[in-house]
């Protein structure tokens, strides 16, 4: 599998090859997978609540089975599907309103350096749950993560899926996932995306049902020569179903980034709406920001918007800042956490806010 990661995370529809953003590939090739011997999930939950090692019901789950549902590529969605080495089905009962967060932490360490996640969270009709999923590792030990989440919100429902990424310099960060949205359901990702040599994401999300809806926030920080790949997908399928996606990022040194962001309105889906916003801040000259915006259409009655910006930081709100007494490496910070707060505020567990929010001041030392 020398060549697994080369042209991963494609566009759906390609564009001019010297654009260099139909798809992506990272330098050397896939480890030989340990196994995952930590405890990244506590054994007690509300009621209305049945979470299971996937490696028990692996089987049993009849959802996205086509490799090119779900995942960064075929091959790597194969690779994780036949050697995973962690995951859980965590299903919500119908009617359920589960309030505490179910919380997953996957850590990585020198005895554990690789996970293989396959996740998969079904919420019953009429119910609302929360997962938060944080990867961490180690110094100095090349981790490496590749996995894929599978979503079903089934008629009424609502899940709510935190993902937070503050993997070391060293590592390797592949994140696929996909969403199944039927009548009336709602899925909502807040998506943290800050560490890692090289980070690829791919989120498909299919609102099959009248009146869906997906949500998606995200925000990015790219630092030294870090590869940041973003591919986010919503597929409209029923009527009057609706989708967002709001991302804010910062780069700076010799980091790169490309945003994919595609909303498709397929025939018959009359009445849709769909909305997609990337803002990238620039803080160095040598970095490499590419973004592409799609709309695909093929129902005349939808509303899509698409809207991508890329700058300095604001020069008024640098000076009025600087005016009260902070230095401008302060003012910067203060600027970047800013605009990364409507996004990180929404995460239900205060000490992961509180980590995230001293993550970010510490890459931000030398801005």
């Amino acid at each position: 599998m020398s060549n697994a990661l080369k042209n991963i995370n494609s566009i759906p529809v390609r564009t001019w090859r010297w654009l260099g953003v139909n798809d992506t590939s990272l330098k050397g090739s896939l480890p030989e997978i340990r196994p995952y011997n930590n405890k990244p999930v506590e054994e007690v939950y509300s009621s209305g609540l049945r979470i299971v090692d996937i490696k028990h019901k692996n089987g049993a789950v009849k959802l996205f089975d086509n490799n090119s549902e779900v995942g960064i590529s075929e091959v790597l969605t194969e690779m994780v599907r036949k050697n995973f080495n962690t995951g859980f089905l965590i299903e919500s009962e119908k009617d359920s309103n589960i309030e505490e967060p179910v919380y997953i932490n996957y850590e990585m360490d020198e005895e554990n350096p690789h996970v293989i996640d396959n996740n998969v969270i079904v919420a019953e009709e009429g119910s609302r749950l929360t997962v938060v999923i944080r990867y961490s590792s180690n110094k100095d030990m090349g981790a490496f993560h590749s996995g894929i989440t599978r979503l079903y919100a089934k008629k009424g429902a609502v899940i709510n899926l935190i993902k937070v990424q503050m993997l070391e310099d060293d590592s390797i960060h592949l994140d696929g996932a996909a969403a199944l949205v039927e009548e009336g359901a709602e899925v909502n990702y807040t998506l943290v995306e800050l560490g890692a040599q090289a980070g690829v994401t791919n989120y498909k999300n299919e609102l099959v049902g009248n009146g869906s809806r997906c949500n998606l926030s995200s925000i990015y920080l790219g630092d030294k020569d870090r590869q940041i790949d973003i591919n986010y997908f919503m597929n409209h399928t029923g009527k009057e179903s609706e989708s967002n996606i709001r991302t804010y990022g910062a780069l700076m040194d010799k980091s790169s980034k490309i945003f994919r962001g595609t909303i498709d309105f397929k025939k018959g889906c009359s009445g849709s709406k769909g909305k997609e916003e990337e803002y990238a801040v620039l803080l160095s000259k040598g970095v490499r920001n590419r973004s592409v915006p799609l709309l695909l259409c093929g129902e005349d009655n939808v509303q899509g918007q698409h809207a991508a910006s890329t700058g300095k930081i604001d020069e008024d709100k640098l000076f009025y800042l600087m005016s009260r007494g902070f230095s401008e490496v302060e003012a910067k910070k203060l600027i970047i956490e800013a605009s990364f707060n409507p996004v990180t505020e929404g995460i239900p567990v205060v000490e992961l806010r509180e980590e995230i929010a001293e993550y970010i001041r510490r890459r931000l030392t030398n801005v």
